[in-house]
Parts: C-alpha cells; structure tokens; sequence
C-alpha cells in the first residue's frame, strides 16, 4: 500500500462519515479473503464510489480510472500513489489511447496474480439516476485475461450495489450491498476460455445479480413519486453508529421501486394524488416524515441541553464553515454536469480543510504557544459538535410543533401515513 494512500485514506474516512449521515454495509462476508477480487459496481456519481468502497472495505483497493486523466506527469504519478490506474476510451485519445491499455491490463492482471482487489465500475459510463445501465464486457474480459496470463488464479468477481438517498445533498444516506463472488473459472471450458459466448454469460449474470442489489426505478416519470414513498418508508434512526451492517433500509426501498415499477397508469395516478395531497398537509405544517415517528414533546431537559450548547455551537459552526461552503460554491457554480456535484463538493471541502489545518499548524509552529495547539485541536471537535448539535435542534423543532396540533390532527396524520404505504409491502 502506498504512502499517499496511506495518508488519504482515513482522512476520506472521516470526511465520508460527516458527509453522510448513515453508511449501510452489507454482505462484507461475500468478499473472499484470500482470492484475487474484481468488484464490479454500479456508478451513479463521478468518483464517490470508488471512494466509498476504499474507506469501508477493509482490503486496499486499485481502481481503473479514464485515461485521459493521467496525460500530465504529475497527475500520472499522483493518480497512482493512489493505487489508480489508467484505462483509455477511443472516445478520449483515440486509437493510440486505447493501445495503452494493453500495458494498463497488463498491470491489472498483475496485480490480481498478488490476490490484490481491483474495483471496476461496470456500467462504463457515469448517469445519475436510479436504475442500471447496460453492463459492459469490460469485467468478464478483465477476469478471463487475468487467468489466461496466469492459469492457477481463482479470479473472482463481486458485484457491488451502491445506492445514494439523495447524494446531492449533504447527510444523506447510501446503502453498500455486496452480492455474492461470481466464480470466473467455473464459466471456463477447454475449449471456449476467452469466446464471445463466455464473456457474454459472465456479464448477464453480473447484471441478474446487480439488479438485485440496486433500487431500480424503470420510468423517469416515477421518479417523484417513488422518491416521496421512500421519504415516508424512511426509519428514524439514531446518529450513531454512522456505518452499519443493516439491510433494511435497502429493503424496504427495493420493494417501493419494485410495487411502483409493476402498477399501471391508473394505479400509479391514482397513488400520485393521494401522496401529493398528503406532503401538501406536512408542508403546511413545516413537518417532515420522519417526525410522525416516536412522537415526544421536547422536555425541559431538551431546552435546557440547547441554550448551554448554543454557544459552543456558533463557535464550531463559524470556524469550520469556509472550507465546507468552499466545497459547496465551487459545485453550484464550477460543476457543469450532476454526476460530478457530490464527489466534487465532498473533495473539495475536504482539500479546502486540510489547507486551513495546515496554515493554522504552520502558525502554531511560529508563535509557539501551548494554547494554540489546544485551540487547534478543538477546531474540528468543535465542527463535530455543531454538526450533531445542529440536527439534535432540528429534530427538537420538529416534536414542538408536533406537541402544538390537537392529537385529531395527529391520529389522522399518522393514519394517512400508515395507508399509503400499506398499499407497497408489509415489510414497511
């Protein structure tokens, strides 16, 4: 493992874990521990898969990159400390690119020869949306390359869902779904080890199997529909742990898709009023979903936790906001296309804080004072606290204006709630 992914690794961690508010793990035990894996995931966003998948799996992880990034000598050599490695489309640097991806294999095959784990995002082509894109042959030819340079690999690939909430918007959720190891030489015979017929069998079970872990919402025109039902589907949950080896959540929006996917137009129109009508009523009365859940009226105790932590919350929240609204301009205002909004406004922040960290350490070193080490310290513990705080006052507003409806009101939001989504799965 290099060293500068060494460095960036649990820095990424930590900014994954304040970015989203829950990581979802499940079926890490599908991931063979001593064979070579290629992991083959789905890629709604730009770079914020293969960050994910990084810092919440416990092997090191290489990654093939678009080629056309690596055409600087710096970016080259910084791009690989960080165990990428470059895969050429015609469409970037033509055919003289994708000659280089002869030696780009050639690595690859390497690499999986020392049971390395490589990641491939196996639709070829980033689209923000929640639905599965063609699988391309890339990862079957990979896998059977791979054995026929070295004959005694037991080359196994791991399709992986990820799945964002809404990972446009900072403390959302994504749900991480490991289905289980395709076994590559089990497809081989004698006689067919690299045919067409092989690789096409490869890459239509990858995609059964994908399509079992990734919420899939066939039309566009679904789109707002399926999203409200998952808000109203959604559990309140507790701040920590951050990540968890939970499913249901993945569940349950799998089944909403899969209920709205088969409805026909009537039934569909028919679910799309009565939704409409019923977020027009929490709108009305500033609620959120989430809020009809384990209603209590906040406790002096709630007030009394507020007006002490207040103070130290403007200071957290004030010190740690310039790099974190930095990651944010330069999305709403740089980042042309949606699919590179989130992993640009996480990254960016990010740098923006480790620049601030090291200009406040550099002054620290010159004035030499033991209070501002302390100070510096607190910075981030500081920002963590707002953040926590923040919410816990969110969801404080939210139980007083719950606790201010006649309990009438309440029943019957509670009861329309309930009816909506009866009519999608008992499991909700």
């Amino acid at each position: 493992m290099r060293l500068p992914y060494r460095i960036v690794r649990p820095l990424a961690r930590i900014a994954l874990k304040i970015y989203f508010r829950k990581i979802y793990l499940t079926g890490l035990e599908n991931i063979p521990k001593d064979k070579p894996v290629i992991l083959a995931a789905n890629h709604p966003t730009a770079f914020l898969e293969p960050c994910l998948l990084a810092c919440t799996l416990p092997r090191p992880l290489h990654f093939l990159v678009r080629g056309d990034f690596f055409q600087k000598e710096l970016h080259r050599q910084l791009l690989e400390s960080l165990h990428m490695m470059p895969i050429y489309r015609l469409k970037d640097l033509g055919l003289k690119g994708v000659k280089n991806n002869y030696s780009a294999l050639d690595r690859a095959y390497d690499l999986l020869a020392q049971n390395k784990m490589i990641l491939i995002l196996a639709e070829g082509k980033t689209e923000h949306e929640k639905r599965l894109r063609p699988i391309q042959k890339g990862t079957a030819r990979m896998a059977i390359g791979a054995i026929e340079k070295y004959p005694h690999l037991e080359v196994q690939i791991v399709p992986i869902g990820v799945n964002y909430s809404d990972v446009l918007n900072f403390r959302s959720d994504v749900m991480l779904d490991i289905g289980q190891a395709m076994d590559v030489r089990s497809y081989l015979t004698a006689t067919q080890q690299h045919s067409a017929k092989t690789i096409k069998q490869i890459t239509t079970d990858l995609k059964n199997q994908l399509e079992q872990q990734v919420v899939i919402i066939q039309e566009i025109s679904d789109e707002t529909l399926t999203e409200q039902l998952f808000q109203l589907a959604k559990r309140k949950t507790r701040p920590f742990p951050i990540q968890m080896a939970d499913k249901s959540p993945l569940k349950r929006q799998k089944s909403i898709a899969n209920r709205v996917n088969s409805m026909n137009h009537e039934e569909k129109q028919a679910i799309k009023v009565q939704v409409d009508q019923f977020f027009k009523k929490l709108s009305a009365l500033n609620l959120q979903p989430e809020s009809l859940q384990d209603i209590k009226k906040p406790t002096i105790f709630y007030y009394f936790k507020l007006v002490v932590g207040y103070i130290p919350f403007l200071l957290g929240y004030f010190v740690n906001l310039p790099p974190l609204y930095f990651g944010h301009w330069w999305a709403e205002n740089k980042v042309e296309e949606v699919v590179f909004y989130a992993s640009i406004k996480a990254s960016f922040a990010l740098a923006a804080y480790l620049i601030l960290g090291l200009l406040l350490l550099l002054i620290a070193l010159l004035i030499g004072s033991p209070y501002f080490y302390i100070g510096l310290l607190a910075i981030p513990l500081l920002g963590l606290f707002s953040l926590y705080f923040w919410e816990f006052k969110q969801e404080g507003e939210q139980q007083a204006k719950i606790a201010k409806l006649d309990p009438t009101t309440i029943k019957q939001l509670i009861q329309e709630k309930g009816d909506i989504l009866k009519r999608f799965s008992e499991e909700i």
